[in-house]
């Protein structure tokens, strides 16, 4: 299991650090700190699929190459915050948006949640990109109370569902 993790995870930087990608994927990481009581998410996919997909979610041409753009973040933000949730204990919680990188050929986006006392349940709900791209894949690596778990999400499979 672990091989094919570490076969994945490999594919996946590969593509997200070539110029140009014949395949349409995301990577979320969500890592629970039971210390901070804290939930942190981030997100990394290519600059120009999420460009073309907010495009068509919000009719707005956007230029991710201009750094600390205000509308580049709330354009972003609204359209992960509307494509991407998650449960915690069976309550849908808010995520706050911390910003956006560009590193390379991707962009990592950074959210987090605040004031989690503990997990019993988490379910995350991405249908990010799907829209843009039938064939576009969402892998969500989950880790917390030192267990990690990777899923593969495909259109039109959107949810993930952990219990602790």
């Amino acid at each position: 299991m672990k091989i094919l993790k570490l076969s994945i995870a490999i594919l996946v930087c590969f593509l997200l650090s070539s110029g140009t990608h014949p395949f349409f994927v995301s990577i979320t990481e969500i890592e629970f700190h039971p210390k901070s009581k804290e939930i942190g998410i981030a997100f990394k996919t290519f600059p120009d699929d999420l460009e073309e997909t907010i495009r068509g979610f919000s009719g707005k041409k956007l230029d991710l190459s201009k750094k600390n753009n205000p509308e580049n973040s709330q354009l972003i933000a609204a359209y992960l915050k509307k494509h991407m949730a998650i449960e915690v204990n069976q309550t849908r919680k808010e995520m706050q948006f911390l910003g956006y990188e560009i590193d390379k050929e991707a962009i990592w986006v950074y959210f987090n949640i605040p004031k989690i006392n503990n997990i019993k349940s988490l379910k995350v709900h991405t249908d990010v990109m799907y829209e843009y791209k039938t064939e576009q894949t969402n892998i969500v690596h989950v880790s917390m109370y030192g267990k990690s778990s990777s899923h593969k999400l495909n259109a039109p499979n959107s949810e993930i569902d952990i219990r602790n």
